[in-house]
């Protein structure tokens, strides 16, 4: 080998080393200098939303039949889920044959706080062929967490009242406000009872825009199927802030 050649193969390889070098530097100023993906904490049950409907616990429906070729359907539901509340859910009840074959299915929707059980009234629906069985299934939810939401509104009831005719059977009061921030949407179920003490009927009021302490008429009335008894009656009361 010509001693021209060893210099450019020596030469050569002082280049590379060179480079190896440069690269090397640059590699580790950029890992030194620009900052990596923070870690990603691992997803539990209070940091992270439900991704299905499964913390909503329903029972099974009670029917009502309120008038010739109307029901009332009342059913509770529970949110298993401590941390997190539903602001929004749709749900429906179905309406089944001897066969399972959904005859109707009413759809609906309402909220739920954390942590809370409810009821559900559907109340005075046509149908249009009596069911053998009905079921309530929950379809979608929007989860909130609870500290966005809040905690479940309060209310009081005061001044119950108990009438009707020889058709319908009311109960009617006042209910106050008893949260610090106006209360948009309040619902006033009463579950009317029997003589038996069994639910034998129930119904709805919605009231909006209820301002804190402040005091609130309502009545409710049902068809008197002449089992009830009015003052066995139980008057819940829910609210959305």
């Amino acid at each position: 080998m010509s001693t021209r050649r060893a210099k450019q193969i020596v030469y050569g390889m002082f280049y590379l080393v060179l480079w190896a070098v440069f690269i090397a530097i640059v590699w580790f100023a950029v890992r030194l200098f620009v900052p990596s993906a923070p870690a990603v904490a691992p997803c539990t049950a209070s940091t992270c939303a439900p991704t299905s409907t499964a913390p909503i616990s329903v029972s099974p429906v009670v029917t009502f039949l309120s008038s010739p070729g109307h029901y009332t359907f009342l059913a509770q539901v529970q949110d298993t889920d401590s941390d997190y509340a539903v602001s929004y859910f749709d749900y429906s009840i179905d309406l089944e044959d001897s066969s399972g074959t959904i005859l109707q299915s009413i759809p609906e929707n309402s909220f739920i706080y954390a942590g809370q059980t409810k009821y559900l009234v559907v109340p005075n629906v046509e149908v249009s062929q009596p069911p053998v069985s009905v079921s309530l299934s929950v379809k979608d939810a929007y989860w909130t967490a609870t500290s966005s939401l809040g905690t479940i509104p309060a209310f009081t009831t005061e001044n119950l009242t108990v009438g009707g005719t020889s058709s319908t059977v009311s109960v009617g009061g006042e209910i106050t406000n008893a949260n610090l921030s106006v209360t948009h949407y309040v619902f006033v179920d009463v579950i009317f009872v029997g003589t038996d003490g069994s639910p034998a009927g129930a119904s709805q009021t919605e009231l909006n825009d209820v301002a804190p302490d402040q005091i609130v008429n309502f009545s409710v009335s049902y068809p008197q199927t002449g089992s009830i008894d009015p003052t066995k009656s139980q008057v819940v009361v829910y609210g959305l802030k």
